[in-house]
């Protein structure tokens, strides 16, 4: 997913979203520790996607204290 995507998302959709892709990076641990996984990137994308959304979340979570502080 790229960064201007998930920049669009609403925070329920960046949650679902979130909670998909920690699911997904479980699923490809299991798959890499028992020797099954073929496409190693997939694990890389799936780290990188869970970097990006947390990313997001905390800086609209700043941006609100900010604005309350005010």
């Amino acid at each position: 997913m790229k960064f201007y995507q998930i920049k669009d998302m609403t925070n329920e959709d960046l949650k679902v979203s979130l909670k998909e892709s920690s699911e997904a990076l479980e699923n490809y641990r299991f798959q890499h520790a028992s020797g099954q996984l073929e496409n190693y990137k997939a694990m890389m994308n799936a780290k990188k996607d869970i970097a990006r959304i947390l990313g997001v979340l905390h800086q609209r979570e700043s941006a609100e204290k900010k604005n309350l502080k005010k």
